[in-house]
């Protein structure tokens, strides 16, 4: 059922998309990954597309992120991004 129109939005009826999940990624010597663990699952990295830097909010909390698109074993296309500072790998579709 669809709700009605101008319905007022309830916070508790909202859910986040594409929420980035932890997991273990190995680096080749120049630093670019070569595959990647989660789930208790390990992937080879088949090729490395795009890579960029994210540099941002650092008059509040510094965002300081490197992001890296990806295609794993069997076509899956996700991007990976460390959080520069922690140097934690994420994944996100």
């Amino acid at each position: 059922m669809v709700p009605a129109p101008r319905t007022p939005l309830r916070a508790d009826r909202l859910r986040a998309l594409n929420v980035p999940r932890r997991v273990s990624v190995t680096l080749d010597l120049a630093g670019r990954p070569v595959a990647v663990t989660a789930a208790a699952a390990t992937l080879r990295v088949e090729t490395v597309g795009e890579t960029w830097r994210l540099d941002d909010e650092w008059w509040r909390h510094p965002i300081v992120r490197r992001y890296v698109e990806v295609v794993l074993e069997g076509g899956k296309r996700v991007v990976l991004f460390e959080d520069v500072q922690t140097h934690e790998w994420f994944m996100q579709r």
